[in-house]
Protein backbone atom coordinates (compact mmCIF):
# COMPACT_ATOMS: atom_id res chain seq x y z
CA UNK A 1 0.00 0.00 0.00
CA UNK A 2 1.13 3.75 -0.85
CA UNK A 3 1.17 5.82 2.62
CA UNK A 4 0.29 9.47 1.89
CA UNK A 5 3.82 11.46 3.17
CA UNK A 6 3.12 12.35 6.33
CA UNK A 7 1.42 9.34 8.00
CA UNK A 8 2.46 8.45 11.49
CA UNK A 9 3.49 5.17 11.56
CA UNK A 10 1.61 2.40 13.64
CA UNK A 11 2.28 -0.95 14.87
CA UNK A 12 -1.20 -2.57 13.70
CA UNK A 13 -1.29 -5.20 17.08
CA UNK A 14 -3.44 -5.84 20.05
CA UNK A 15 -1.93 -6.53 23.54
CA UNK A 16 -2.43 -6.87 26.96
CA UNK A 17 -0.81 -7.75 30.02
CA UNK A 18 0.54 -11.98 30.35
CA UNK A 19 -1.40 -12.53 33.78
CA UNK A 20 1.13 -14.84 34.97
CA UNK A 21 2.81 -14.10 38.22
CA UNK A 22 6.73 -12.43 37.73
CA UNK A 23 6.21 -12.70 33.89
CA UNK A 24 7.27 -9.46 31.70
CA UNK A 25 5.49 -10.14 28.89
CA UNK A 26 2.96 -8.73 26.68
CA UNK A 27 0.35 -11.14 25.51
CA UNK A 28 -0.87 -10.57 21.81
CA UNK A 29 -4.60 -9.98 22.02
CA UNK A 30 -5.24 -9.52 18.05
CA UNK A 31 -3.61 -8.56 15.01
CA UNK A 32 -5.95 -7.09 12.58
CA UNK A 33 -6.69 -8.49 9.37
CA UNK A 34 -4.91 -6.21 7.48
CA UNK A 35 -1.76 -5.64 9.62
CA UNK A 36 1.74 -5.33 8.31
CA UNK A 37 1.88 -8.71 10.74
CA UNK A 38 -0.26 -10.87 8.84
CA UNK A 39 1.60 -13.88 7.63
CA UNK A 40 4.35 -12.93 9.86
CA UNK A 41 4.24 -15.95 12.13
CA UNK A 42 3.14 -13.59 14.88
CA UNK A 43 -0.15 -15.30 16.71
CA UNK A 44 -2.54 -14.38 19.05
CA UNK A 45 -1.59 -15.60 22.42
CA UNK A 46 2.05 -15.28 22.00
CA UNK A 47 4.23 -14.03 24.72
CA UNK A 48 6.21 -10.84 23.43
CA UNK A 49 9.31 -9.81 25.88
CA UNK A 50 10.79 -7.72 23.67
CA UNK A 51 10.86 -5.23 20.22
CA UNK A 52 13.73 -3.72 18.61
CA UNK A 53 16.97 -4.15 20.50
CA UNK A 54 14.78 -3.84 24.04
CA UNK A 55 14.23 -6.86 25.77
CA UNK A 56 11.57 -6.97 28.51
CA UNK A 57 12.76 -6.80 32.53
CA UNK A 58 11.12 -5.35 35.67
CA UNK A 59 12.13 -2.26 35.08
CA UNK A 60 10.53 -2.17 31.85
CA UNK A 61 7.55 -2.89 33.34
CA UNK A 62 7.85 0.09 36.33
CA UNK A 63 8.98 2.27 33.20
CA UNK A 64 5.78 1.04 31.02
CA UNK A 65 8.11 1.32 27.90
CA UNK A 66 6.62 -2.24 26.30
CA UNK A 67 4.81 -2.56 23.40
CA UNK A 68 1.09 -1.05 24.05
CA UNK A 69 1.88 0.90 26.85
CA UNK A 70 1.98 4.38 27.89
CA UNK A 71 5.11 5.46 27.37
CA UNK A 72 6.24 2.95 24.27
CA UNK A 73 4.43 5.51 21.96
CA UNK A 74 7.60 8.06 23.37
CA UNK A 75 10.22 5.86 22.31
CA UNK A 76 8.51 4.79 18.98
CA UNK A 77 8.10 7.85 17.57
CA UNK A 78 11.96 8.64 18.36
CA UNK A 79 12.91 5.68 15.96
CA UNK A 80 11.58 8.58 12.77
CA UNK A 81 9.94 5.11 12.18
CA UNK A 82 7.18 5.07 8.72
CA UNK A 83 4.21 3.42 7.35
CA UNK A 84 5.67 0.06 5.84
CA UNK A 85 9.21 -0.08 7.45
CA UNK A 86 9.67 -3.66 9.02
CA UNK A 87 9.79 -3.66 13.06
CA UNK A 88 10.67 -6.76 15.39
CA UNK A 89 9.01 -8.24 17.90
CA UNK A 90 10.77 -10.91 20.40
CA UNK A 91 8.42 -13.83 21.29
CA UNK A 92 8.69 -16.20 23.94
CA UNK A 93 6.55 -19.58 22.57
CA UNK A 94 6.21 -22.78 24.17
CA UNK A 95 9.61 -22.14 25.42
CA UNK A 96 10.89 -20.89 22.58
CA UNK A 97 12.44 -17.61 21.84
CA UNK A 98 11.19 -16.22 17.82
CA UNK A 99 12.49 -12.76 16.73
CA UNK A 100 9.35 -12.13 14.15
CA UNK A 101 9.39 -9.68 11.70
CA UNK A 102 6.53 -7.95 10.56
CA UNK A 103 5.95 -4.17 8.54
CA UNK A 104 4.38 -1.01 10.91
CA UNK A 105 1.24 0.14 8.96
CA UNK A 106 -0.52 3.51 9.73
CA UNK A 107 -4.14 4.86 9.79
CA UNK A 108 -6.80 3.82 6.84
CA UNK A 109 -10.22 3.26 5.50
CA UNK A 110 -12.01 2.08 2.86
CA UNK A 111 -14.99 3.52 0.89
CA UNK A 112 -16.37 3.31 -2.23
CA UNK A 113 -16.77 4.99 -5.26
CA UNK A 114 -20.30 6.37 -3.24
CA UNK A 115 -18.20 7.65 -0.47
CA UNK A 116 -19.55 4.32 1.91
CA UNK A 117 -17.87 2.65 4.33
CA UNK A 118 -16.62 -0.64 3.34
CA UNK A 119 -14.75 -3.65 5.70
CA UNK A 120 -12.34 -3.42 3.08
CA UNK A 121 -11.54 -2.37 -0.72
CA UNK A 122 -13.64 -5.53 -1.95
CA UNK A 123 -16.34 -4.93 0.48
CA UNK A 124 -18.92 -5.51 2.12
CA UNK A 125 -20.59 -2.28 2.57
CA UNK A 126 -20.54 -2.08 6.38
CA UNK A 127 -24.03 -0.49 7.14
CA UNK A 128 -25.42 -3.40 4.97
CA UNK A 129 -27.04 -6.65 5.90
CA UNK A 130 -27.34 -8.33 2.19
CA UNK A 131 -29.21 -11.99 3.10
CA UNK A 132 -28.61 -12.13 6.93
CA UNK A 133 -30.09 -10.34 9.83
CA UNK A 134 -27.74 -7.53 10.95
CA UNK A 135 -25.09 -5.49 9.77
CA UNK A 136 -21.77 -6.60 8.46
CA UNK A 137 -19.65 -3.91 10.60
CA UNK A 138 -21.85 -5.13 13.81
CA UNK A 139 -21.17 -9.07 12.81
CA UNK A 140 -17.26 -8.47 12.33
CA UNK A 141 -17.51 -6.65 15.45
CA UNK A 142 -18.82 -9.51 16.99
CA UNK A 143 -16.87 -11.97 14.87
CA UNK A 144 -13.42 -10.11 16.24
CA UNK A 145 -14.50 -10.29 20.15
CA UNK A 146 -15.15 -14.20 19.46
CA UNK A 147 -11.83 -14.47 18.30
CA UNK A 148 -9.52 -12.62 20.63
CA UNK A 149 -11.48 -14.94 23.28
CA UNK A 150 -10.97 -18.23 21.48
CA UNK A 151 -7.49 -17.80 20.13
CA UNK A 152 -6.11 -15.81 23.09
CA UNK A 153 -5.52 -20.27 24.60
CA UNK A 154 -7.30 -21.48 27.15
CA UNK A 155 -5.76 -20.15 29.80
CA UNK A 156 -6.00 -16.56 29.36
CA UNK A 157 -9.79 -16.26 30.45
CA UNK A 158 -11.15 -17.89 33.33
CA UNK A 159 -13.86 -20.77 32.81
CA UNK A 160 -13.05 -21.36 28.97
CA UNK A 161 -15.56 -23.30 27.84
CA UNK A 162 -13.94 -24.86 24.23
CA UNK A 163 -17.61 -26.72 24.06
CA UNK A 164 -19.60 -24.04 24.34
CA UNK A 165 -17.06 -22.08 22.24
CA UNK A 166 -17.54 -24.23 19.49
CA UNK A 167 -20.98 -23.99 19.27
CA UNK A 168 -20.82 -20.11 18.95
CA UNK A 169 -18.92 -20.74 15.90
CA UNK A 170 -21.49 -22.77 14.11
CA UNK A 171 -24.13 -19.94 12.89
CA UNK A 172 -20.94 -18.32 11.92
CA UNK A 173 -19.76 -20.59 8.77
CA UNK A 174 -22.57 -19.45 6.30
CA UNK A 175 -22.16 -15.86 6.37
CA UNK A 176 -18.23 -16.39 6.05
CA UNK A 177 -18.79 -18.94 2.95
CA UNK A 178 -21.30 -16.22 1.75
CA UNK A 179 -18.62 -13.60 2.63
CA UNK A 180 -15.82 -15.72 0.12
CA UNK A 181 -18.19 -16.18 -2.76
CA UNK A 182 -19.50 -12.21 -2.91
CA UNK A 183 -16.77 -10.33 -1.48
CA UNK A 184 -13.33 -12.54 -2.54
CA UNK A 185 -9.76 -11.06 -1.40
CA UNK A 186 -7.64 -10.55 1.54
CA UNK A 187 -10.12 -9.63 4.24
CA UNK A 188 -12.23 -12.36 3.28
CA UNK A 189 -9.26 -14.58 2.98
CA UNK A 190 -8.30 -13.55 6.47
CA UNK A 191 -11.40 -14.03 8.22
CA UNK A 192 -11.66 -17.47 6.89
CA UNK A 193 -8.04 -18.24 8.60
CA UNK A 194 -9.35 -16.76 11.96
CA UNK A 195 -12.17 -19.11 11.81
CA UNK A 196 -10.20 -22.26 10.73
CA UNK A 197 -7.49 -21.25 13.54
CA UNK A 198 -10.37 -20.56 16.02
CA UNK A 199 -12.11 -24.29 15.15
CA UNK A 200 -8.57 -25.58 15.56
CA UNK A 201 -8.12 -24.39 18.82
CA UNK A 202 -11.56 -25.50 20.30
CA UNK A 203 -11.75 -29.01 18.79
CA UNK A 204 -8.44 -29.60 21.39
CA UNK A 205 -6.16 -32.41 20.54
CA UNK A 206 -7.38 -36.40 19.92
CA UNK A 207 -5.95 -38.17 22.48
CA UNK A 208 -6.24 -42.23 22.47
CA UNK A 209 -7.82 -43.91 25.63
CA UNK A 210 -7.18 -47.67 26.53
CA UNK A 211 -9.78 -50.06 27.83
CA UNK A 212 -7.23 -50.05 30.71
CA UNK A 213 -7.45 -45.80 31.07
CA UNK A 214 -11.07 -46.21 31.31
CA UNK A 215 -11.89 -49.26 33.13
CA UNK A 216 -12.32 -46.65 36.15
CA UNK A 217 -15.95 -45.76 34.57
CA UNK A 218 -17.35 -49.00 35.37
CA UNK A 219 -16.18 -49.64 39.09
CA UNK A 220 -18.75 -47.54 40.31
CA UNK A 221 -21.58 -50.45 38.71
CA UNK A 222 -19.39 -53.10 39.99
CA UNK A 223 -19.37 -51.98 43.31
CA UNK A 224 -22.56 -51.11 43.31
CA UNK A 225 -23.97 -54.64 42.43
CA UNK A 226 -21.58 -56.35 45.07
CA UNK A 227 -22.99 -53.86 47.61
CA UNK A 228 -26.88 -54.71 46.88
CA UNK A 229 -26.11 -58.16 46.96
CA UNK A 230 -24.39 -57.57 50.94
CA UNK A 231 -27.04 -55.56 51.41
CA UNK A 232 -29.68 -58.05 50.23
CA UNK A 233 -28.65 -60.84 52.28
CA UNK A 234 -27.80 -58.43 55.52
CA UNK A 235 -31.36 -57.16 55.43
CA UNK A 236 -32.66 -60.77 54.82
CA UNK A 237 -30.42 -62.38 57.63
CA UNK A 238 -31.44 -59.04 59.92
CA UNK A 239 -35.19 -59.48 59.38
CA UNK A 240 -34.79 -63.36 60.19
CA UNK A 241 -32.36 -62.07 63.60
CA UNK A 242 -35.97 -60.57 64.96
CA UNK A 243 -37.78 -63.59 65.07
CA UNK A 244 -41.59 -63.35 66.44
CA UNK A 245 -40.74 -59.82 67.80
CA UNK A 246 -41.54 -58.34 64.20
CA UNK A 247 -45.35 -57.39 63.74
CA UNK A 248 -46.26 -58.65 60.75
CA UNK A 249 -50.15 -57.26 60.74
CA UNK A 250 -49.73 -52.89 61.88
CA UNK A 251 -51.84 -50.21 61.23
CA UNK A 252 -50.80 -48.24 58.68
CA UNK A 253 -51.24 -44.34 59.82
CA UNK A 254 -51.93 -45.42 64.09
CA UNK A 255 -52.94 -41.70 65.90
CA UNK A 256 -50.93 -41.99 69.03
CA UNK A 257 -53.61 -39.34 70.99
CA UNK A 258 -56.72 -40.90 69.20
CA UNK A 259 -56.18 -44.74 69.28
CA UNK A 260 -55.45 -47.33 71.75
CA UNK A 261 -51.39 -48.23 70.12
CA UNK A 262 -50.48 -50.25 73.56
CA UNK A 263 -50.58 -53.48 71.87
CA UNK A 264 -47.16 -51.73 69.61
CA UNK A 265 -45.26 -50.59 72.11
CA UNK A 266 -42.08 -52.51 72.52
CA UNK A 267 -42.29 -54.10 69.05
CA UNK A 268 -40.88 -54.69 65.86
CA UNK A 269 -42.07 -52.69 62.90
CA UNK A 270 -41.41 -52.78 59.31
CA UNK A 271 -41.93 -49.92 57.72
CA UNK A 272 -42.54 -49.21 53.97
CA UNK A 273 -40.22 -47.33 51.61
CA UNK A 274 -40.06 -43.43 52.62
CA UNK A 275 -38.75 -40.75 50.24
CA UNK A 276 -38.28 -37.48 50.76
CA UNK A 277 -41.69 -36.43 50.19
CA UNK A 278 -42.61 -38.52 53.20
CA UNK A 279 -40.14 -35.99 55.55
CA UNK A 280 -41.77 -33.57 57.39
CA UNK A 281 -40.14 -30.24 58.79
CA UNK A 282 -40.12 -28.33 61.83
CA UNK A 283 -38.25 -25.09 63.01
CA UNK A 284 -35.48 -27.07 64.98
CA UNK A 285 -36.07 -30.75 63.89
CA UNK A 286 -37.22 -32.59 60.96
CA UNK A 287 -38.65 -36.37 61.13
CA UNK A 288 -39.19 -39.34 58.77
CA UNK A 289 -42.68 -40.30 58.28
CA UNK A 290 -44.51 -43.28 56.91
CA UNK A 291 -48.17 -42.61 57.24
CA UNK A 292 -50.95 -40.72 55.83
CA UNK A 293 -54.04 -37.95 57.47
CA UNK A 294 -53.09 -37.22 61.29
CA UNK A 295 -51.12 -40.26 62.28
CA UNK A 296 -48.19 -42.10 61.21
CA UNK A 297 -44.81 -43.73 62.65
CA UNK A 298 -41.90 -40.93 62.63
CA UNK A 299 -38.26 -41.17 62.97
CA UNK A 300 -36.62 -38.46 64.62
CA UNK A 301 -34.14 -37.60 61.32
CA UNK A 302 -31.82 -35.87 64.13
CA UNK A 303 -31.18 -38.69 66.91
CA UNK A 304 -28.50 -40.90 67.99
CA UNK A 305 -29.94 -43.93 65.96
CA UNK A 306 -30.01 -42.63 62.62
CA UNK A 307 -26.35 -40.95 62.27
CA UNK A 308 -24.89 -43.93 60.66
CA UNK A 309 -27.13 -43.46 58.12
CA UNK A 310 -25.68 -40.63 57.01
CA UNK A 311 -21.95 -42.19 57.78
CA UNK A 312 -23.11 -44.76 55.42
CA UNK A 313 -24.60 -42.66 52.46
CA UNK A 314 -21.36 -40.17 52.92
CA UNK A 315 -19.39 -43.40 52.35
CA UNK A 316 -21.21 -44.83 49.78
CA UNK A 317 -20.84 -41.85 47.43
CA UNK A 318 -17.37 -41.45 48.13
CA UNK A 319 -16.57 -45.01 47.14
CA UNK A 320 -19.11 -46.74 45.03
CA UNK A 321 -21.04 -43.63 42.91
CA UNK A 322 -20.80 -40.08 43.61
CA UNK A 323 -24.41 -39.15 42.06
CA UNK A 324 -26.15 -40.84 44.83
CA UNK A 325 -28.35 -38.07 46.22
CA UNK A 326 -31.83 -39.09 46.03
CA UNK A 327 -32.68 -42.46 47.75
CA UNK A 328 -35.52 -44.35 49.73
CA UNK A 329 -35.49 -45.34 52.66
CA UNK A 330 -37.04 -48.55 54.48
CA UNK A 331 -36.74 -48.93 58.71
CA UNK A 332 -37.34 -51.73 60.95
CA UNK A 333 -37.58 -50.23 64.52
CA UNK A 334 -39.04 -50.41 67.65
CA UNK A 335 -42.15 -48.52 69.01
CA UNK A 336 -41.80 -46.24 72.03
CA UNK A 337 -44.12 -45.49 74.31
CA UNK A 338 -43.61 -41.76 74.08
CA UNK A 339 -45.67 -40.28 71.53
CA UNK A 340 -44.85 -37.07 68.71
CA UNK A 341 -46.78 -34.22 67.89
CA UNK A 342 -44.96 -32.66 64.57
CA UNK A 343 -46.70 -29.59 62.99
CA UNK A 344 -45.18 -29.01 59.42
CA UNK A 345 -45.92 -25.05 59.06
CA UNK A 346 -44.87 -25.54 55.14
CA UNK A 347 -47.01 -28.16 54.11
CA UNK A 348 -49.76 -27.00 57.03
CA UNK A 349 -50.12 -30.51 58.93
CA UNK A 350 -50.10 -31.47 62.10
CA UNK A 351 -49.49 -35.18 62.26
CA UNK A 352 -49.85 -37.30 66.21
CA UNK A 353 -47.55 -39.98 65.52
CA UNK A 354 -46.06 -42.80 67.38
CA UNK A 355 -42.22 -42.71 67.71
CA UNK A 356 -39.98 -45.40 66.11
CA UNK A 357 -36.29 -45.76 67.27
CA UNK A 358 -34.61 -47.62 64.18
CA UNK A 359 -32.16 -50.55 64.25
CA UNK A 360 -31.78 -51.19 60.68
CA UNK A 361 -32.83 -49.34 57.32
CA UNK A 362 -32.62 -50.39 53.88
CA UNK A 363 -31.66 -47.65 51.35
CA UNK A 364 -32.56 -47.86 47.95
CA UNK A 365 -32.14 -45.52 45.19
CA UNK A 366 -34.88 -43.73 44.08
CA UNK A 367 -34.31 -43.48 40.30
CA UNK A 368 -32.29 -47.17 40.11
CA UNK A 369 -33.17 -49.42 42.36
CA UNK A 370 -30.58 -51.60 41.43
CA UNK A 371 -28.18 -49.57 44.11
CA UNK A 372 -29.67 -50.38 47.50
CA UNK A 373 -27.51 -50.84 50.90
CA UNK A 374 -28.21 -52.26 54.10
CA UNK A 375 -27.26 -50.23 57.00
CA UNK A 376 -27.31 -51.62 60.75
CA UNK A 377 -27.69 -48.67 63.47
CA UNK A 378 -27.59 -50.62 66.67
CA UNK A 379 -25.01 -49.47 68.32
CA UNK A 380 -21.35 -51.44 67.82
CA UNK A 381 -24.04 -54.06 65.99
CA UNK A 382 -20.94 -54.08 62.93
CA UNK A 383 -17.77 -52.12 62.56
CA UNK A 384 -19.16 -51.35 58.88
CA UNK A 385 -20.38 -48.29 57.44
CA UNK A 386 -22.66 -50.25 55.93
CA UNK A 387 -23.07 -54.26 54.44
CA UNK A 388 -20.01 -55.30 52.15
CA UNK A 389 -17.95 -52.24 52.69
CA UNK A 390 -14.77 -53.57 54.30
CA UNK A 391 -14.81 -56.41 51.09
CA UNK A 392 -15.12 -52.84 49.25
CA UNK A 393 -12.29 -51.95 50.90
CA UNK A 394 -9.89 -54.16 50.68
CA UNK A 395 -10.79 -53.99 46.72
CA UNK A 396 -9.22 -50.74 46.06
CA UNK A 397 -5.50 -50.88 45.31
CA UNK A 398 -3.88 -47.63 46.30
CA UNK A 399 -0.85 -46.15 44.91
CA UNK A 400 1.64 -45.00 47.91
CA UNK A 401 3.35 -41.97 47.50
CA UNK A 402 7.04 -41.84 47.50
CA UNK A 403 9.21 -38.96 48.80
CA UNK A 404 11.35 -38.68 45.62
CA UNK A 405 8.13 -38.38 43.31
CA UNK A 406 7.95 -35.27 40.43
CA UNK A 407 5.33 -32.59 41.50
CA UNK A 408 3.50 -34.53 38.53
CA UNK A 409 3.32 -37.67 39.39
CA UNK A 410 2.19 -36.35 42.49
CA UNK A 411 -0.74 -34.76 41.00
CA UNK A 412 -1.67 -37.74 38.74
CA UNK A 413 -1.78 -39.70 41.79
CA UNK A 414 -4.54 -37.19 43.18
CA UNK A 415 -6.41 -37.64 39.97
CA UNK A 416 -5.80 -41.44 40.32
CA UNK A 417 -7.02 -41.61 43.51
CA UNK A 418 -9.93 -39.99 42.54
CA UNK A 419 -10.89 -42.30 39.77
CA UNK A 420 -10.96 -45.81 41.89
CA UNK A 421 -12.22 -43.74 45.29
CA UNK A 422 -9.25 -43.50 47.23
CA UNK A 423 -10.17 -40.67 49.58
CA UNK A 424 -7.40 -41.52 52.03
CA UNK A 425 -4.61 -41.45 49.13
CA UNK A 426 -6.01 -38.17 47.73
CA UNK A 427 -6.32 -36.20 50.83
CA UNK A 428 -2.77 -37.20 51.25
CA UNK A 429 -1.42 -35.54 47.79
CA UNK A 430 -2.28 -32.26 49.23
CA UNK A 431 -0.13 -30.15 51.41
CA UNK A 432 -0.77 -29.66 55.38
CA UNK A 433 0.69 -26.09 55.06
CA UNK A 434 0.08 -22.48 53.89
CA UNK A 435 2.80 -19.68 53.00
CA UNK A 436 1.22 -16.82 55.05
CA UNK A 437 2.70 -13.21 55.63
CA UNK A 438 2.57 -11.96 58.69
CA UNK A 439 2.07 -7.98 59.26
CA UNK A 440 3.94 -5.72 61.91
CA UNK A 441 3.42 -2.27 62.63
CA UNK A 442 6.82 -1.68 60.84
CA UNK A 443 7.69 -4.51 58.70
CA UNK A 444 5.87 -7.40 57.37
CA UNK A 445 7.77 -11.29 56.53
CA UNK A 446 6.29 -14.49 55.45
CA UNK A 447 6.27 -17.91 57.59
CA UNK A 448 5.01 -20.97 56.96
CA UNK A 449 1.64 -22.30 58.63
CA UNK A 450 2.12 -25.69 59.52
CA UNK A 451 -1.69 -25.64 61.30
CA UNK A 452 -3.27 -25.29 57.83
CA UNK A 453 -4.72 -28.19 55.95
CA UNK A 454 -5.36 -27.09 52.26
CA UNK A 455 -8.62 -29.54 52.30
CA UNK A 456 -9.91 -29.55 55.53
CA UNK A 457 -12.49 -31.70 56.91
CA UNK A 458 -15.42 -29.48 56.65
CA UNK A 459 -14.73 -29.08 52.94
CA UNK A 460 -13.28 -32.54 51.71
CA UNK A 461 -16.83 -34.78 51.18
CA UNK A 462 -17.97 -31.48 48.98
CA UNK A 463 -14.80 -30.97 46.82
CA UNK A 464 -14.32 -34.94 46.36
CA UNK A 465 -17.82 -36.00 45.31
CA UNK A 466 -18.30 -33.33 42.63
CA UNK A 467 -14.36 -33.87 41.14
CA UNK A 468 -15.31 -37.79 40.91
CA UNK A 469 -18.83 -36.33 39.07
CA UNK A 470 -16.75 -35.00 36.25
CA UNK A 471 -14.69 -38.12 36.49
CA UNK A 472 -17.89 -40.03 35.96
CA UNK A 473 -19.15 -37.66 33.42
CA UNK A 474 -17.42 -35.47 31.25
CA UNK A 475 -13.83 -35.81 31.83
CA UNK A 476 -12.11 -39.13 30.61
CA UNK A 477 -8.85 -38.61 31.73
CA UNK A 478 -6.49 -35.57 32.40
CA UNK A 479 -2.64 -35.40 31.55
CA UNK A 480 0.08 -33.41 32.61
CA UNK A 481 0.44 -30.73 29.50
CA UNK A 482 3.21 -28.48 31.13
CA UNK A 483 5.60 -28.55 34.32
CA UNK A 484 7.08 -25.06 35.36
CA UNK A 485 10.57 -24.94 36.82
CA UNK A 486 10.72 -25.39 40.19
CA UNK A 487 11.29 -21.30 41.83
CA UNK A 488 12.42 -20.51 45.65
CA UNK A 489 8.83 -18.42 47.45
CA UNK A 490 10.43 -18.61 50.82
CA UNK A 491 13.80 -18.43 52.33
CA UNK A 492 13.62 -18.12 55.96
CA UNK A 493 17.50 -16.19 55.79
CA UNK A 494 15.89 -13.18 54.15
CA UNK A 495 12.71 -12.79 56.54
CA UNK A 496 13.27 -10.22 59.01
CA UNK A 497 11.40 -12.84 61.84
CA UNK A 498 13.36 -15.65 62.42
CA UNK A 499 12.01 -18.99 63.21
CA UNK A 500 12.18 -22.80 63.51
CA UNK A 501 10.59 -23.61 61.06
CA UNK A 502 11.25 -24.44 57.04
CA UNK A 503 14.36 -23.05 55.89
CA UNK A 504 12.86 -22.90 52.29
CA UNK A 505 9.81 -23.60 50.17
CA UNK A 506 10.07 -23.99 46.24
CA UNK A 507 6.92 -24.10 43.94
CA UNK A 508 6.03 -25.09 40.58
CA UNK A 509 2.97 -24.71 38.50
CA UNK A 510 1.08 -27.86 36.17
CA UNK A 511 -0.99 -26.96 33.27
CA UNK A 512 -3.21 -30.35 32.58
CA UNK A 513 -5.31 -30.76 29.85
CA UNK A 514 -8.56 -32.38 30.96
CA UNK A 515 -9.55 -35.64 28.18
CA UNK A 516 -13.48 -35.58 27.11
CA UNK A 517 -15.12 -37.26 24.65
CA UNK A 518 -16.01 -35.43 21.20
CA UNK A 519 -18.53 -37.52 19.34
CA UNK A 520 -16.56 -40.81 18.84
CA UNK A 521 -12.99 -39.16 19.90
CA UNK A 522 -11.42 -38.49 23.00
CA UNK A 523 -10.23 -34.87 22.71
CA UNK A 524 -8.70 -31.96 25.02
CA UNK A 525 -10.62 -29.53 26.32
CA UNK A 526 -11.79 -26.92 28.72
CA UNK A 527 -15.10 -26.27 30.72
CA UNK A 528 -16.48 -24.52 33.75
CA UNK A 529 -15.08 -25.71 36.90
CA UNK A 530 -12.01 -27.52 35.47
CA UNK A 531 -8.65 -26.14 36.77
CA UNK A 532 -6.03 -26.57 34.11
CA UNK A 533 -3.77 -24.82 36.63
CA UNK A 534 -2.01 -26.57 39.53
CA UNK A 535 0.33 -25.66 42.11
CA UNK A 536 2.35 -27.45 43.93
CA UNK A 537 5.01 -26.62 46.95
CA UNK A 538 7.95 -28.79 48.99
CA UNK A 539 9.51 -27.79 52.32
CA UNK A 540 12.94 -27.93 52.64
CA UNK A 541 13.86 -30.51 49.52
CA UNK A 542 10.98 -32.55 50.74
CA UNK A 543 7.90 -33.96 49.00
CA UNK A 544 5.53 -32.18 46.54
CA UNK A 545 1.99 -31.87 47.58
CA UNK A 546 -0.85 -29.84 46.03
CA UNK A 547 -1.27 -26.15 47.68
CA UNK A 548 -4.43 -25.27 46.26
CA UNK A 549 -8.16 -26.70 47.44
CA UNK A 550 -9.61 -27.93 43.77
CA UNK A 551 -10.51 -30.96 43.31
CA UNK A 552 -11.03 -31.28 39.37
Amino acid sequence: MEWPAGTRATLEIGFSDHNEENSVARIVTWIPWDSGFRGSGLKVGDLVVGHGDVRYTPDTIDDETRVGEANFGQWFDAQGLAPGDPFHLLVLRESEELRIEGKLGGPRSYRNQEGKALLSNEGPVGYEKDEFDYAWDAWYRQFVDLAKTILAGWDYYASTDTKGLAESLIPLADRIKFLEERYPGPFARAVRQDFEAMTASVAGERRELTTAALAYRSLGDIRAQVIAAAADRAFESFLAETGDSLLTATPNSPNAFEDDISHLIGRTIRLPEIGNREVLFETRKSWFRSGTGTGGYLIDRTSDPVRPLYEAISEYTEKVDPFFADYKVEFVGIVQAEAALVADAYREITVSGVRLVPHAVLVTGASNPEARLFVDLRNAATPEPFAGAHALEQGIERHHLEETDRPEDVLMTAFEALKIGDMETWLSCYADWKLRVSYERDSSYLYVDRTWEVIGSADAASIWDTARQRFNDDVYGVESAKVSLPRRVFDASSQTSASGGPQSVEEVRIVVNHIGKIGDEYRTFAGPMLHRRWDLQRLDEGPWRIVIPYGM
